[in-house]
């Protein structure tokens, strides 16, 4: 009787313990469509950056790269980058980190729009893991502001992204 109570209790902490603190990232349901009358690209680039939110360029990161093109709008585009180190296997970006700036970043061109300035991300949240060799698989909620944190849209994302060569 003895055995089977210490075995019970051994269990049971056993069990009760926390696990990692890795991102549960999963498939969400189902995978996100590119919006309505546009073609949208996933990609990621590994010993990337991004500088003053224009296309990757060599760096010490691996950058994810959103970009959606409106076909019928002037060929608007709304792009999401975000970065992590080249070390890991899954990452979780918080809302906090999204606001500061410093892994994230938005553009929206367009040619014949009416164009708000100082649009920027102000929260959300972005959780990728690994999936194989050349796939990422990206839960990603960016809400998009302006300069007051005032909210104008979220993006959201679940998606696999590929991985590219820099251009």
């Amino acid at each position: 009787m003895k055995t089977l109570s210490t075995v019970l209790i051994l269990s049971f902490i056993l069990f009760s313990c926390k696990k990692g603190s890795n991102p549960q990232v999963t498939l969400n349901g189902t995978l996100t469509t590119c919006p309505t009358n546009s073609t949208c690209t996933y990609n990621y680039y590994n010993n990337a950056d991004f500088k003053d939110w224009s296309k990757p360029v060599s760096g010490n990161s691996r950058v994810f790269w959103y970009k959606s093109v409106n076909n019928t709008i002037c060929d608007a585009a709304t792009e999401i980058y975000f970065k992590t180190a080249l070390s890991n296997n899954d990452f979780d970006i918080t809302s906090n980190q999204i606001a500061a700036g410093q892994v994230s970043g938005y553009v929206f061109s367009c040619a014949c729009c009416d164009v708000l300035a100082n649009v920027k991300p102000i929260g959300g949240e972005i959780k990728g893991k690994r999936t194989d060799a050349t796939h990422w698989l990206i839960n990603a909620s960016v809400i998009i502001g302006t300069a007051s944190n005032a909210p104008l849209d979220t993006i959201i994302v679940n998606q696999y992204f590929v991985q590219q060569q820099l251009p």
